[in-house]
């Protein structure tokens, strides 16, 4: 298992290994942006100050409302440049997940078994058309810019219960970008098949999201000593571990098709 692990971080390896160098580019460029080309005005001082004197004054802050908030629109503007960054960099994951799986089913087609040893059942091997893999890409991308900001929000109150139904929403984009279901049948299907591999699955996301926040930690460590350092170190760990979790989200969809139910599992 040590050994599958390790393979999670290897996001060079899908195909001859250009797909996987140009997308994480994208991410980190959209990571980058933020601190080297920002879009809008930086200056948050006038919050700041109010922030303060809000947590003096609690009436001040129970009676100020959203639209008295001191920001200038060149606040907000810069605000959605940052959303706009890690919605980029998380989009980039869930490509990558999809075109791991379709060059899985590309490299088994003729039935050979996978790598579990184990023959894949030759529905679940049919790879996924090009225009359509971007159509449902492009589909995703839509649905998943609706519920981006209410779900980061939804993150930040309920990261409990975020990370025990991580298992089952991580495996979504892998269903629909497969083909193997539609838009709405995936979600029935995310549940049905990580049947058998929710504890591994919890245990091996929990650990790249652990390495996330570590991650932003230690950036944040950096931004008091070496910023310029930190503005490149950040988003390069958050393209990096995301592309990883769309790799590991791609490779455990593959053989779950492979071992319905996790069973016989020699690890």
């Amino acid at each position: 298992m040590a050994n599958s692990i390790f393979d999670i971080f290897r996001i060079d390896r899908l195909g001859k290994g250009i797909f996987s160098k140009i997308i994480f580019t994208i991410g980190l460029l959209a990571g980058v942006s933020v601190y080297f080309c920002p879009l809008g005005d930086t200056d948050f001082s006038r919050f700041l100050a109010w922030s303060e004197a809000a947590f003096e004054n609690m009436e001040l802050f129970m009676t100020t409302s959203p639209a008295d908030l001191p920001l200038t629109l060149g606040n907000y503007i810069f605000m959605l440049h940052i959303m706009g960054s890690y919605f980029v960099t998380l989009l980039c994951g869930i490509v990558y997940c999809g075109v791991y799986i379709r060059q899985y089913r590309l490299e088994h087609k003729k039935e050979d078994p996978g790598d579990s040893g184990y023959l894949i059942p030759p529905r679940f091997l049919t790879p996924l058309a090009s225009w359509k893999l971007v159509l449902r890409m492009v589909i995703v991308f839509c649905f998943s810019l609706i519920i981006f900001i209410p779900a980061t929000f939804s993150v930040l109150y309920l990261f409990l219960i975020f990370i025990i139904i991580l298992p089952y929403i991580g495996m979504y984009p892998a269903c629909y970008l497969s083909g193997d279901t539609g838009f709405f049948g995936s979600f029935a299907e995310m549940i049905k098949v990580t049947k058998g591999y929710y504890l591994v699955n919890a245990r091996n996301m929990s650990l790249i999201v652990s390495l996330l926040f570590v991650g932003r930690w230690l950036t944040s460590v950096l931004m008091s000593t070496v910023p310029t350092a930190a503005y490149v170190i950040g988003p390069l760990v958050d393209i990096f571990l995301v592309l990883s979790f769309g790799r590991y989200v791609g490779k455990v969809y593959c053989r779950m098709r492979e071992i319905p139910g996790g069973f016989k599992i020699g690890n």
